[in-house]
């Protein structure tokens, strides 16, 4: 259960910027992805990293302009990292003894994606046209539900997507080939 690698739950693509750009930088790009942290890099190598908490407790909470704060006057140097063959027990384990919401996922020492609590919080999940439980990569493994994913968050089993085409919740578009049920597999048929 516990022992599916970091690498296969972790797809959060990595959002940088630079260690000299503005607080008020990071958070408009961190609004605009709807992400909750940002990785600094000095000549696009990782140095740190800047989370919502950070900006409550080093930037609103004593008054500081975000307009004129670097990010790297406010982000944790050296965010921890874990490689993407480690298994989601080792991940969780380090989270809690290190007091971490997130971090870096390396291979072979180079950066790759971020993991996050909202990842092992995620890998179980309702599809929204069906209604039946998506069978999570923890309790299955690779047997797992394929589902696909809207940027919304909404999670839909493959199968549903190509029969609903659009998401329930924000109406993008899942799929691009439809797949129609037979009608003995609808609710009228």
């Amino acid at each position: 259960m516990l022992d599916v690698k970091v690498g296969d739950i972790a797809k959060r693509k990595l959002v940088t910027i630079e260690e000299g750009a503005t607080v008020a930088s990071a958070t408009k790009i961190m609004a605009e992805r709807n992400i909750g942290s940002i990785v600094i890099t000095r000549d696009k190598t990782p140095v740190g990293i800047v989370t919502e908490r950070d900006l409550v407790r080093k930037i609103l909470a004593p008054g500081l302009n975000p307009a004129s704060t670097k990010v790297s006057e406010i982000m944790t140097p050296q965010p921890i990292a874990i490689e993407e063959d480690r298994t989601l027990s080792e991940a969780i384990d380090l989270m809690t003894r290190k007091n971490i919401r997130r971090m870096l996922v390396t291979k072979n020492g180079e950066i790759t994606s971020i993991f996050t609590q909202r990842d092992i919080i995620g890998l179980s999940r309702i599809c929204l046209y069906c209604g039946k439980e998506i069978k999570s990569v923890l309790e299955y493994g690779r047997q797992a539900d394929r589902y696909i994913e809207c940027e919304c968050g909404s999670r839909y089993h493959q199968a549903c997507a190509n029969s609903v085409v659009h998401c329930v919740d924000c109406s993008r578009t899942l799929v691009s080939n439809v797949t129609y049920p037979e009608p003995s597999e609808t609710m009228s048929g």
